[in-house]
């Protein structure tokens, strides 16, 4: 989820019809910028340049699990329409991307599921079965992350990501912010007072074709 306030003004997202690497390019109403989902910014138009702000409070979760939790939810459709139970099966099945896309990057495979971020002028992404129970690592800035996924979990699920300047510690099974204390909760996924890290739960050959520079965090 992004912000939509940028140099001032208030601007509207809607779908462009492009893709660049497979990738959604989103247009804004007002300024009429093309904005890459996956770069975290504005690739073409009057707000070129300018940083996509995301804001890290959306969930990555399957339809059951998100009704067990929420079974109020209203579906927002088109013409009353959905997706159907099978409509991604074949894209799911495949080793190789939307469209036939594959990854330049061999440090991985094209479809291996990861979670990736921006964090200042740098690019990260880690495997997303490396994160089972929680692993902290240092980034470039000095700034430490702490990313959790719980065991089993589907590659549909987010990742839980919270960045320190003091580091984490695992203390008798709980994990630790080192500067304020507070303990991480792993029912709930919080770690309150911590600051969360925004990024994305996709496939390594999305982001990489996308940001070539990407730092694979190991």
């Amino acid at each position: 989820m992004y912000s939509r306030d940028y140099q001032g003004r208030t601007v509207t997202f809607e779908a462009s019809g492009g893709l660049v690497n497979a990738s959604l390019i989103m247009q804004d109403e007002q300024t009429d910028t093309y904005w890459s989902i996956m770069e975290g910014k504005a690739v073409a138009g009057e707000l070129s340049g300018e940083k996509l702000v995301e804001l890290p409070v959306s969930e990555k979760i399957q339809w059951r699990h998100w009704r067990e939790k929420h079974p109020d939810t209203l579906v927002l459709s088109v013409r009353g329409l959905e997706d159907g139970p099978d409509d991604y099966r074949d894209y799911f099945g495949s080793s190789r991307g939307f469209g036939g896309a594959e990854a330049k990057d061999d440090r991985l495979e094209t479809k291996t599921p990861v979670f990736a971020f921006h964090r200042g002028t740098a690019s990260y992404a880690v495997v997303q079965s490396s994160l089972e129970d929680g692993k902290v690592f240092l980034l470039e800035d000095g700034a430490s992350v702490f990313l959790y996924r719980r065991k089993g979990s589907s590659m549909f699920h987010s990742t839980v990501a919270f960045v320190s300047s003091s580091g984490f510690e695992r203390q008798d099974r709980v994990w630790v912010e080192n500067g304020s204390r507070a303990r991480f909760d792993e029912t709930s996924g919080e770690f309150s007072g911590v600051e969360s890290l925004g990024g994305f739960d996709t496939f390594w050959y999305n982001f990489s074709l996308n940001n070539p520079e990407t730092l694979l965090l190991e």
